[in-house]
C-alpha cells in the first residue's frame, strides 16, 4: 500500500515522503496514529503543495535539535550521588526520569525520558555515558558520574560480625 507519511517515524520515513508497506501496517498502525494517509490523487497534489512547507518544518527542527545537542555536550557531565553499599553497588537503579531531571537543571533542556538511551542501566558508582536522540539524525552525548552519597553496610557482612 502506498501512504504519504504526516509525520517522521523511526525506520520508516520522513514527513513529506511517499511509501510503500504493508497493509496490515498501514490499517492497524500508521493510518489510526495519524502518522500516515493513503496516497490518492488528491493527497499526491496537496503532497506537491506542501512539501516546501514540510521541508522548512523539517529544517528548522532540525536546526533546534542541534542546538540543544551543543548545549547538552558543552555541559561534559551529569553528577548524581545515590546510596551504595561497600561493593559500589546501588540501591536501586538511576532512572530515565531522574537523569532528564538532572538534565533540565543542569542545562536548561527539557528532554522526554524516552529518549534517553542508556548502554547499561546504571546500578552502581563509576562514570557512564548517556546518549539523548533529540530527532531521527541528531544525537548528544554526555557523562554521568554516580557516586556514593551514603555508604551503607551490606547485609552479608553484617549477619557474619553478629554471628
Amino acid at each position: 500500500m502506498q501512504l504519504i507519511l504526516k509525520k517522521d517515524v523511526q525506520n520508516v520515513g520522513e514527513a513529506g515522503d511517499l511509501i510503500t508497506v504493508k497493509d496490515g501496517f498501514a490499517r492497524n498502525y500508521l493510518i489510526p496514529n495519524n502518522l500516515a494517509e493513503v496516497a490518492t490523487q488528491g493527497a499526491m497534489d496537496a503532497r506537491e503543495r506542501n512539501i516546501q512547507r514540510i521541508k522548512a518544518k523539517s529544517e528548522k527542527l532540525h536546526k533546534e535539535a542541534l542546538e540543544k545537542a551543543e548545549k547538552i555536550e558543552a555541559a561534559e557531565k551529569i553528577e548524581l550521588s545515590a546510596k551504595a553499599g561497600e561493593s559500589g553497588k546501588l540501591f536501586g537503579t538511576i532512572t530515565t526520569k531522574r537523569l532528564a531531571e538532572e538534565l533540565l537543571n543542569k542545562t536548561g533542556i527539557e528532554v522526554d525520558k524516552k529518549t534517553i538511551i542508556l548502554d547499561n542501566p546504571i546500578n552502581k558508582v563509576g562514570e557512564f555515558l548517556m546518549t539523548v536522540k533529540l530527532s531521527s539524525k541528531v544525537k548528544a552525548q554526555i557523562k554521568v558520574l554516580v557516586s556514593a552519597s551514603e555508604t551503607i553496610k551490606e547485609a552479608i557482612v553484617e549477619e557474619t560480625e553478629n554471628a
